[in-house]
């Protein structure tokens, strides 16, 4: 079980939703409901605060929450492929960014062991790894979007 503070939450589970379920959409190609997008966001806010309280194997909980992220993102209107390597490419992000940021912090030689750092800290201490992931997703935008206008200049044969 992963121990996991109401301050949390706050501080960093709901900006990493927020940000992966956005993510997920530009992946999909998908334009944002507002609607759908804000009552995802709750909904896997609530699920991954759930499935981390769950007596389990460490990386078990990672698992399910894909699973029940695909489905939401299915209930929220992309299509299953699309929702499927959305969904496994944004963790893919979230991974590295998160990956990028451990070693900028062991670079700058602060100690990152999450058993002894506070929750207000162990959230300040990730937001980098936030700010990596939404640069991440924009870079994404952009050439997807660059590709698509690509696509409308060779269809009318300039």
């Amino acid at each position: 079980m992963l121990k996991l503070y109401w301050i949390e939450i706050f501080l960093r589970g709901i900006p990493e939703i927020l940000l992966m379920i956005w993510g997920i959409y530009v992946i999909a190609k998908t334009s944002i409901n507002m609607k759908n997008y804000i009552f995802s966001s709750i909904i896997m806010v609530i699920v991954t605060f759930l499935v981390r309280m769950l007596p389990i194997y460490m990386g078990v909980h990672t698992f399910i929450i894909i699973f029940f992220t695909i489905g939401i993102m299915v209930i929220a209107g992309i299509p299953i492929i699309k929702a499927i390597y959305s969904v496994l490419l944004m963790f893919l992000i979230l991974s590295l960014s998160e990956f990028l940021n451990m070693v900028i912090l062991n670079l700058l030689n602060i100690d990152i062991n999450i058993e002894v750092v506070n929750p207000i800290t162990k959230s300040m201490l990730g937001i980098p790894s936030l700010t990596i992931a939404c640069l991440l997703i924009i870079t994404i935008r952009y050439f997807i979007a660059s590709k698509e206008e690509i696509n409308i200049f060779e269809d009318k044969n300039y």
